[in-house]
Formats: structure tokens, sequence, C-alpha cells
């Protein structure tokens, strides 16, 4: 089956966006996943199933807006960008996995775009953690 997907998902220090920390990248069935940071890089290249491919474009499909939240900045917290066919779709400058009631001041995103990410990270045989930074 021939996808037509393009999506980049990135995970980076909030205060540092340039410094991508973990990044998954989904082209047509291809899945490539990198995390670099100073003390380990991996690198992990796979092929995604016809299946995982029609979930991630039925997800995409129920995207109904983009969503900016790119001037939140705090201390010690993450970033998290999703691209999809090289468009910023969603971004936030304070993103975490964890419930909204353990971080104060956490806004977690729409339901439709957290499923994705969820999805996409769960495809990962690399472990994406996001940790505290102090």
């Amino acid at each position: 089956m021939k996808s037509d997907l393009n999506l980049s998902l990135f995970f980076y220090p909030s205060m540092s966006v340039g410094r991508v920390i973990y990044s998954i990248d989904i082209i047509n069935d291809s899945l490539i996943i990198k995390k670099n940071n100073s003390i380990d890089n991996k690198e992990y290249r796979g092929k995604l199933t016809d299946n995982q491919c029609a979930e991630i474009l039925k997800m995409i499909s129920l995207l109904t807006q983009k969503q900016d939240r790119a001037n939140n900045f705090a201390l010690d917290v993450w970033g998290c960008t999703l691209k999809i066919n090289d468009k910023v779709y969603y971004e936030d400058n304070f993103f975490s996995f964890l419930p909204q009631s353990k971080i104060m001041g956490w806004q977690a995103p729409p339901e439709e775009i957290k499923l994705l990410i969820d999805y996409i990270v769960s495809l990962s045989p690399i472990e994406i953690e996001l940790y505290s930074f102090s």
C-alpha cells in the first residue's frame, strides 16, 4: 500500500528549540527515529505495516485545526512540534506526557492531537523519555 504520509514529530528542551533530542519521521511507510544527546545517540529505521499507515492517516483526517502554543516557555520542560506535509500542525514549548494535574500551568493538547502523538511514540523501539533538565 502506497501511503501519502509525510509526518515529523520533534521533542526538544523548550528553551532550546533548535536542539532536537528525539525526532520521529514517517515518510510513506518508512519510520525513522533518532535520539541525539550528549550521552546517547541512537537511530532506528524500519517499515510500518499497511494497518499502521492506515491508522495514522485516519488520525490525521480527524485533526480539525492547527495548534500553536510556541509562546509557552518554562524551565526544565520539553517542547514538541508536529509537522504534517512540511507544515507545523502542532507546536508547544511546554509539553508533557504526564496528566495535566501533575504539572502546574500545563495544558494538554487537543485530544485528537494527543492520540496521534501517543500512537506515533508507541511505534518507537527507542524509548522517548521526557526527563527533567535540572
